[in-house]
């Protein structure tokens, strides 16, 4: 079957826990004692507690869910039970029978449940691997490049439960359908080629599915939601943002914040209905908020004398980078920030 590996002398197999059988063809040499009965026994592999004693050669182990059991071989005559009153017991209470012997080697069964797990910026990583300033790295989960001709590679990093089966990353474009662009199998990623636009970097877990080609025949130009929906498959539960920027936008945003970062701030960014900015300077000044899109047009105008956060509406906006600006009105002072819309 497409979803199990087997390491080259045979004693070790990792199958995926999906719900699908994954059947194990098991053969034994006991020379000698061929005219005896024989069976196989499988045992936890963290306790050494029998689970459960088998009378086929083909065995399906999906259904016991994730974990690690061994499979031992067992030639015996005249053991009440065929040695399922031995279950729950050590493998040696099945040895020390009469006329009872254990093999002397035992295959060990890897069972794991495909797991994207979680996915992040390697900030360290990422800064010593660029030599270009434009990039900016926001937290753990976002990240603004600038296309300019020089590569700005984003080293990512991911934990998964299921560090047995296969994993690469998957880039999406920013859309509700969360369209594949790509699939590629290393964590430093670089998108100056992929021109202006924003997208969005995805860990998947899987097994079998092709590979990354055959995966990428298969999803390319579809739905993430396709991944997710695909037998031993499961993508990340975050995802991160890349904002690929012109060299005009990269200019913009390079203005200097001339009010204080600590005195002002907006949140959440990214952002999806509804936008809160505060200003804790001077009492009483009148503030102006003024939201634009990256081309400069103005989407609002806001103006407020109070202390408390002022909200904008952003539902209605495409997703993409927009730019608060915020000034006093009595000082003059202002600061432009960036914002991403989903």
């Amino acid at each position: 079957n497409g979803t199990t590996s087997v390491n080259q002398d045979g004693t070790e197999a990792v199958i995926c826990v999906d719900g699908i059988a994954d059947p194990l063809v098991v053969i034994h040499e006991n020379p000698g004692a061929e005219n005896l009965s024989y069976r196989y026994v499988i045992t936890d592999a963290a306790t050494g507690l029998i689970l459960n004693v088998v009378n086929t050669n083909e065995i399906s182990l999906d259904g016991a869910g994730a974990g690690t059991c061994q499979i031992w071989g067992w030639s015996y005559r005249g053991v009440p039970g065929n040695g399922l009153d031995q279950v729950g017991q050590p493998l040696s209470s099945l040895d020390d029978l009469d006329c009872s012997d254990i093999s002397d080697n035992a295959i060990t069964v890897i069972r794991e449940a495909a797991d994207g797990g979680t996915i992040s910026i390697d900030v360290n990583a990422t800064t010593a691997a660029n030599t270009s300033s434009s990039l900016r790295i926001d937290g753990e989960f976002e990240v603004t490049i600038c296309v300019d001709g020089i590569d700005d590679p984003i080293v990512v990093s991911h934990e998964t439960q299921a560090e047995n089966l296969s994993y690469l990353y998957v880039i999406t474009d920013n859309s509700p359908e969360e369209t594949i662009l790509n699939i590629v199998g290393t964590n430093e990623i670089s998108l100056d080629g992929a021109g202006v636009g924003t997208c969005r970097i995805w860990g998947w877990s899987y097994r079998g599915l092709g590979g990354r080609e055959g995966a990428l025949n298969t999803f390319g130009g579809g739905s993430l939601q396709a991944l997710r929906d695909a037998d031993c498959s499961d993508v990340s539960t975050d995802s991160i943002v890349v904002t690929r920027l012109s060299i005009e936008e990269c200019n913009l945003l390079s203005v200097e914040d001339v009010i204080s970062d600590e005195d002002f701030s907006v949140f959440p960014n990214p952002v999806n209905d509804v936008l809160n900015i505060s200003y804790s300077g001077l009492n009483g000044a009148e503030i102006e908020v003024t939201l634009y899109d990256i081309s400069g047009r103005i989407i609002s105008e806001n103006t407020s004398n109070s202390q408390n956060n002022i909200q904008l509406n952003t539902s209605a906006l495409s997703s993409g980078v927009y730019l608060v600006n915020i000034s006093d009105a009595i000082s003059g002072d202002t600061v432009i920030k960036r914002v991403i819309k989903r």
